[in-house]
């Protein structure tokens, strides 16, 4: 199987409907309700803080890469 890029904007869905599904279970089974709004809030900021590293770590990313060989047409055997 060939490894591919992973994708962010699923990853991204699912890591949020996991979060969802973790916060339902959790008041199910305690007496503690957690606040939505607040988990909403975090929740905001951490997905903000993946945006501004992701975007950081991209201007690294566009220098292209000289170890790339020459194509070879095989025209000039030896």
């Amino acid at each position: 199987m060939k490894p591919h890029r992973t994708d962010g904007l699923s990853l991204t869905f699912g890591l949020i409907f996991l979060g969802i599904v973790i916060v339902w279970l959790f008041n199910q089974t305690s007496t503690v309700n957690l606040n939505a709004g607040w988990i909403v809030a975090v929740g905001l900021i951490v997905f903000g803080l993946l945006g501004l590293l992701g975007a950081l770590r991209s201007d690294k990313n566009d220098k292209p890469s000289s170890s790339v060989p020459a194509s070879h047409d095989g025209d000039d055997l030896d």
